[in-house]
């Protein structure tokens, strides 16, 4: 369950993403039920329009995890652009990568995990956010 944090998205990845939790294989994971809601409720706007604070599809995000103490570097990514290999990258159908989706800078994000621990992070800065570097369309 991810907390309720309002979502501005941009109209592209709003696009995708519903399409991406309406497949068979991830319509019944309970992160994709928890970003379905969010979806509905989000506030859509052109990806121009999207602030340079927040964090979106594909942005690397430095954020500290409050529960564990650390600070984490990873790039949200939809699971087809995930490298099994890459340990800086998180999905957006992780209770993690789904809790970033929409966070702005400074700001705290709660969720739980799906083994029911509370789970907590700050958004320590946005390294790179494809709307700010004009990468509108990709």
């Amino acid at each position: 369950m991810i907390a309720k944090l309002h979502l501005l998205m941009n109209e592209l990845d709003h696009g995708r993403l519903e399409k991406l939790i309406d497949e068979d294989k991830y319509a019944k994971m309970p992160v994709a039920e928890a970003l379905a809601e969010r979806l509905d409720n989000a506030d859509v706007v052109s990806p121009e329009e999207v602030p340079a604070d927040l964090v979106s599809m594909h942005s690397r995000v430095k954020f500290r995890d409050l529960k564990a103490g650390i600070q984490l570097e990873k790039e949200l990514v939809y699971p087809r652009n995930l490298n099994p290999e890459a340990t800086d990258q998180i999905s957006i159908l992780a209770p993690l990568g789904a809790a970033l989706l929409g966070a702005r800078v400074g700001q705290e994000v709660h969720w739980q995990m799906p083994n029911g621990k509370d789970a907590a992070l700050v958004v320590d800065e946005i390294l790179h956010q494809p709307e700010a570097a004009g990468e509108l369309h990709r």
